[in-house]
């Protein structure tokens, strides 16, 4: 009697493995990328140390930069259309804030003998560049059709910086461009709920996804609010439109 059931289950595990099998693709992505919540901002103004290179006063913005990436993507994929897998790979996150002003720290007027700390119209784009690896683990299922198989893939992304820019330039109302080129510090490791959706046909696939960041990126800004004194403390987290281009290697 055992005999007989190591030998029914010795078939019904190689009947099982032999109906699975490991995925490995290539993949190559854009995407839109912002910043979302009471600390992020469509507008701000370049600071200037008495020089035309400066910083952004808010960084995080909340307007569309273009994002791109790569990545290579291993994934198991079950008898029943299960799937269990793993992205990793790196990525450039770009969010954009449009400038309206600089402030010219210490501008002297030699005509008064003062010394001028407001805002100078202007216009302009800077952009927070953030250079990360990425890891996705995902669980999901396959949908099969005659010619096309539909992946659907709910997973996490955790985003490990590398580091971040400030990046861009503004142009006063008395012609003076001020270029930006800051480095800030390292962003925290950012965690996301993600949604990916994949249509292959034969080895190329097209991949469109989306992902919600949970982290706050300003928690370790002590005592910064979103508008300043003793309004409510900022709350900036990441958002992301992906699509791109596969190529099953395996």
């Amino acid at each position: 009697m055992k005999k007989t059931l190591l030998a029914l289950f010795t078939i019904i595990l190689s009947t099982h493995l032999s109906a699975q099998k490991i995925e490995v693709s290539i993949q190559a992505n854009s995407g839109l990328f912002h910043y979302s919540g009471n600390g992020a901002a469509s507008t701000s103004f370049i600071n200037s140390a008495g020089s035309p290179q400066g910083y952004t006063n808010n960084p995080y913005g909340n307007k569309n930069g273009f994002s791109y990436g790569g990545d290579i993507q291993a994934q198991y994929v079950g008898k029943t259309g299960f799937i269990a897998g793993l992205q990793a790979g790196y990525e450039i996150l770009r969010s954009k804030t449009d400038i309206n002003a600089v402030y010219p720290y210490n501008v002297y007027y030699f005509t008064t003998g003062n010394y001028y700390n407001g805002p100078t119209p202007a216009k302009g784009q800077t952009f927070l560049q953030d250079q990360n690896i990425n890891i996705n683990p995902y669980l999901g299922y396959r949908l099969p059709f005659k010619k096309i198989k539909i992946d659907i893939m709910p997973g996490m992304d955790f985003g490990i910086n590398i580091n971040s820019y400030d990046k861009g330039s503004a142009t006063a109302s008395d012609g003076t461009v001020y270029r930006v080129n800051h480095k800030l510090q390292k962003a925290p490791t950012d965690v996301r709920l993600t949604l990916g959706v994949a249509a292959y046909y034969k080895k190329l696939g097209i991949i469109v996804g989306c992902a919600h960041g949970l982290v706050n990126y300003t928690s370790n800004l002590i005592g910064m609010t979103a508008g300043g004194g003793s309004s409510a403390p900022q709350i900036v987290h990441s958002e992301l439109l992906r699509f791109g281009i596969s190529y099953r290697v395996l």
